[in-house]
């Protein structure tokens, strides 16, 4: 009888022991899974430098946590509507920067903040002197260069805002920019610091074009790094952890 309960007390131990290595194996594997990581030309937050790599505040940001979370990754950049695509639609891509609302809220695993929030603006030339925006309703009343899957695109289609009719979408904001320049749309959508920066790369005076900033555009623009919602909870925490790690530092 000793010996059947000893022999019992013996399986018991195993099966558990075999539990527990399979937890802790599975734990492991995901954690340390390889993710592919994507963004946008968004200068300064993300964009190519002239040797090919992808530089930018958010990038080295997002280096930075990814090395303390101690996750390989492979790092692109493409037009934003292939990024944004990727992340919903394929495991364990990471796209940033991310602006999150409501809308979005349920198609990502959100980790925030990557940065300080950053406001949008509605840019015209200064020399189409009529343009004056002050509300939503006067937007409606020009034609709007965006990019497609943008938060801004979403923000003026809820507006009632049509393609075709005063949306124009294009592959990224250079070919917006290069639109408002030669007056084939009335105003484009970015921040300050990007147009900036393109503007320069054109050869460009930053006092060529003015800035309107509405409130409501701005209302949710938290921004973020999100993760495909078929990435493993494990990856999306540790990734998480180390977000918060940093951001204690910045």
């Amino acid at each position: 009888m000793l010996t059947l309960i000893r022999i019992s007390c013996v399986k018991q131990r195993f099966i558990w022991f075999s539990l527990l290595s399979c937890v802790l194996l599975y734990h492991q594997v995901h954690a340390n899974e390889s993710i592919t990581v994507v963004t946008e030309d968004w200068p300064p937050y993300s964009y190519r430098l002239d040797n090919g790599d992808i530089g930018g505040i958010a990038t080295e940001k997002i280096k930075q946590v990814l090395a303390k979370a101690d996750i390989p990754y492979t790092l692109n950049l493409y037009p934003w509507a292939r990024s944004y695509e990727m992340a919903l639609t394929q495991k364990n891509v990471l796209v940033y920067s991310i602006y999150r609302h409501d809308k979005r809220e349920p198609l990502f695993h959100w980790l925030c903040p990557l940065l300080p929030k950053v406001k949008l603006y509605f840019f015209a030339l200064v020399k189409n002197r009529h343009i004056e925006i002050k509300d939503i309703e006067d937007v409606r009343k020009y034609t709007v260069g965006l990019v497609r899957r943008e938060v801004a695109a979403s923000f003026l289609k809820e507006k009632g805002f049509k393609e075709g009719k005063n949306l124009y979408f294009s592959a990224d904001d250079y070919i917006n920019l290069n639109q408002l320049l030669k007056g084939q749309v009335d105003i484009i959508v970015t921040t300050a610091r990007s147009i900036k920066m393109r503007l320069k790369k054109l050869n460009k005076d930053f006092n060529q074009v003015k800035a309107f900033y509405l409130e409501e555009l701005n209302a949710a623009t938290e921004n973020c790094m999100a993760f495909n919602l078929n990435t493993s909870a494990e990856l999306v925490d540790k990734v998480r952890r180390a977000l918060k790690e940093i951001n204690v530092v910045y």
